[in-house]
């Protein structure tokens, strides 16, 4: 068992909060949406998904998940409560984990720095609340936008790896290097606007 099972099953029942978008654990009532949403062409083809998924394959899914003590999977919200996307921070050990599984929906995806956001709450969670050294992340080699945010928070690129049959990239973060400040920056011009 990992030291941090507490409070993961403690966060498994928390908001946290940001300025756009607030993290929400996910529920057995967010699995419609959360259907809907990998289920684009665009995330399938981000997350090398290789045929549509039903609501029962992400309820037996989500079965399994809560079963899991190293794992948070969180709905991402806009401030209206509506469902824009999900995040999550998985593989936990004592001190490493990995950040993934975000998408944003694409009505919603240029509109404000929804990812940069959420994606910045879970590393503040995984550095400062679970005391995690490195996050580890994988984005497609071909997703520009995902590998632009990544290298923006201060990812380092280590290799290149192969998912499926497919190009990702391998990032690590230590927690020195995290540029949240960034982030911070980013948020605060776009709500000047």
């Amino acid at each position: 068992m990992i030291p941090q099972k507490a409070i993961i099953e403690n966060y498994r029942k928390k908001y946290i909060e940001g300025q756009l978008v607030d993290l929400s654990p996910i529920t057995e009532k967010d699995l419609v949406d959360i259907v809907r949403l990998r289920n684009h062409p665009k995330m399938m083809y981000c997350f090398n998904q290789s045929h549509e998924l039903t609501l029962s394959e992400q309820m037996l899914w989500y079965q399994k998940y809560l079963q899991r003590d190293d794992d948070l999977y969180w709905s991402i919200k806009d401030k209206h409560d509506n469902i824009i996307g999900t995040n999550r921070i998985y593989g936990i050990t004592y001190d490493k984990c990995k950040q993934g599984s975000l998408m944003i929906d694409t009505a919603y995806a240029m509109t404000a720095p929804y990812a940069a956001e959420a994606i910045m709450l879970s590393l503040d969670f995984a550095f400062d609340v679970l005391g995690i050294n490195i996050v580890i992340n994988e984005d497609r080699h071909d997703n520009k936008n995902m590998n632009s945010i990544s290298r923006f928070l201060g990812f380092q690129l280590l290799r290149i790896t192969d998912i499926r049959g497919v190009a990702y990239n391998y990032y690590e973060l230590y927690k020195e290097n995290y540029n949240r400040e960034a982030v911070e920056e980013l948020i605060r011009l776009w709500m000047m606007r």
